[in-house]
């Protein structure tokens, strides 16, 4: 008899997720592999995906304010490792196929920057402001790392690390070319 995987029984294959924008009242598409597969309309609101061990990008726009954009990582299921003992080879599979090993957060929000800055102070503190909640979100997910890191594999772990790290690096370096091409009043 076929046992199925553990993800898939206990959390199913459909995942959802609170979308969300600074300020509220945008437009998001949200897409996985370059194909839209849900909209929110206005946010805040709420969309039911098919889980999946590949990133979302979600795009919100909002009159007044410049287009955002966020990258939603699908994390790894602790559960799944379940399948190994459980289930087996066939239950790990029946996971994978079903898309159960992915999850992503119940919430996600998009900060949309406005159209333009009344000075030079208001646009360095906006994006000061991002730049420390960049730092945080990598921060969160650096020391999840670490937390579940396991003696025995000690270089996958610094390997994950750096990646992030890398990751945290480019997006600040973009935040910083957002940051200087922002529009503001008088300069």
């Amino acid at each position: 008899m076929l046992v199925q995987g553990c993800a898939t029984v206990t959390s199913g294959t459909t995942h959802s997720m609170a979308v969300l924008t600074e300020p509220p009242g945008a437009v998001c598409q949200v897409k996985r592999d370059w194909q839209v597969i849900g909209v929110v309309n206005p946010t805040p609101g709420t969309i039911s995906i098919s889980k999946s061990s590949r990133d979302l990008a979600i795009d919100c726009s909002r009159q007044g304010n410049q287009p955002g954009a966020s990258v939603v990582p699908a994390e790894f299921q602790a559960m799944t490792l379940g399948n190994i003992l459980l289930g087996g080879v066939i239950g790990l599979a029946v996971d994978a196929a079903s898309g159960a090993l992915g999850a992503y957060p119940a919430n996600v929000t998009v900060v949309l920057a406005p159209a333009q800055f009344d000075g030079l102070t208001e646009r360095d503190r906006f994006y000061a402001n991002r730049a420390d909640d960049i730092r945080r979100s990598f921060g969160d997910r650096i020391d999840t790392v670490r937390r579940n890191c396991t003696p025995g594999a000690p270089a996958v772990c610094a390997d994950s690390i750096k990646l992030l790290e890398s990751q945290r690096d480019d997006e600040l370096r973009q935040l910083d070319s957002l940051r200087l091409a922002a529009p503001v009043r008088g300069a």
